[in-house]
């Protein structure tokens, strides 16, 4: 697991290379031009989160102890992929990066 950390004020943004190397890895197939503006959007969307962390709405029930404070921002020109992440002291530390089809939930495990 590869982790990315991004100056952002205040804070920093802590997140997974991984997911963003298998969205951008899935589009360039069919568009390479695609895949670098759907990264770039993703990329800045987490920054921003950064700098209005409580701007992402919170799960509403979560399902147990690791959603727990967990914020969903869905990417605003893209909006089929959806930036989990939790706010912590100092930095916003994304979970996972997701496409809107996928059950967002298995990744968090079962109680």
């Amino acid at each position: 697991m590869r982790i990315r950390t991004t100056g952002c004020g205040n804070c920093k943004v802590v997140t997974k290379a991984d997911d963003l190397d298998q969205i951008e890895d899935h589009i360039e197939a069919q568009d390479p031009a695609a895949a670098t503006r759907v990264r770039t959007e993703i990329v800045q969307q987490s920054i921003q989160r950064g700098k209005m962390p409580e701007k992402g709405m919170t799960l509403r029930a979560p399902a147990n102890e690791q959603e727990c404070g967990v914020r969903l921002w869905p990417v605003s020109r893209y909006r089929n992929y959806l930036i989990l992440y939790r706010v912590e002291p100092k930095q916003i530390r994304i979970l996972r990066i997701l496409h809107a089809a996928q059950d967002w939930t298995r990744f968090f495990g079962k109680t």
